[in-house]
């Protein structure tokens, strides 16, 4: 979708890993997700009385008459809902997002858009519900694939379903394969392995990301990688992230 997209799921990780550490053997049922329809997730509400009807309606051609179609009409609102998103006004975002579904429910950028917001208020199943639906119209989005993994692997830290870690792992390998630069998929990779108990993995995509961004690491999480492997390069010891 649009950059702040990316920003606003780096989001909820704060790359807890030693908080969690043992997420993976704490629980031993998977969680189920709850079965979720658009209507659960966009709550736009058809007119139930001719009053709100014809208020609806008359909404609708205002803006077909400003912005000369549903279509630009659906892309300004959506424009303004990320301008709310990053100003921290979510109600007023998915207020906006609402608005932009009534004028083109075919809008790919509202599902990202809507879907990012969920993230935020870190109600995941719906945030991953819409991710998806979004997802389904731009395969090969890396972004995109970035931010559906995002919201697996903080809904993981919520549920510690592995399930959500392997599909999260999977998604970021494919957003790499089609954007090798991205830090930021490589750390998330390495968080990944990490709690996959992939250690050797961890340490390599860490060492990618910081490749691309040496100010990406966090020390919490190098430390809890190194109580479990030492750095292959040797570029990390115990002493230098106390």
């Amino acid at each position: 979708m649009r950059k702040y997209m990316v920003a606003a799921v780096g989001l909820a990780l704060g790359i807890s890993a030693c908080n969690t550490q043992n997420a993976l053997t704490e629980s031993n049922n998977t969680p189920k997700h709850p079965t979720l329809s658009m209507a659960d997730v966009v709550p736009v509400m058809e007119p139930e009385t001719p009053e709100a009807k014809a208020k609806q309606e008359k909404f609708l051609q205002e803006n077909v008459d400003r912005f000369k179609s549903r279509e630009l009409a659906s892309e300004y609102y959506v424009l303004q809902a990320q301008r709310a998103f990053n100003d921290e006004k979510l109600d007023s975002a998915s207020y906006l997002f609402g608005r932009a579904y009534l004028m083109d429910s075919t809008n790919n950028d509202i599902f990202w858009g809507y879907g990012i917001v969920y993230g935020r208020e870190q109600k995941y199943d719906e945030a991953l519900f819409l991710l998806y639906r979004a997802l389904e119209n731009d395969k090969e989005n890396p972004r995109l694939l970035n931010d559906v993994a995002t919201s697996h692997l903080s809904r993981f830290y919520v549920k510690a379903d592995p399930e959500d870690l392997v599909q999260s792992k999977k998604l970021l390998e494919q957003a790499v394969q089609l954007s090798p630069n991205e830090a930021d998929a490589y750390y998330k990779l390495a968080i990944n392995c990490y709690y996959l108990r992939e250690y050797g993995n961890a340490w390599s995509y860490l060492h990618k990301s910081i490749q691309r961004d040496k100010d990406i690491a966090d020390k919490a999480f190098i430390a809890a990688l190194l109580e479990k492997q030492q750095d292959p390069q040797g570029l990390y010891t115990a002493q230098q992230v106390l």
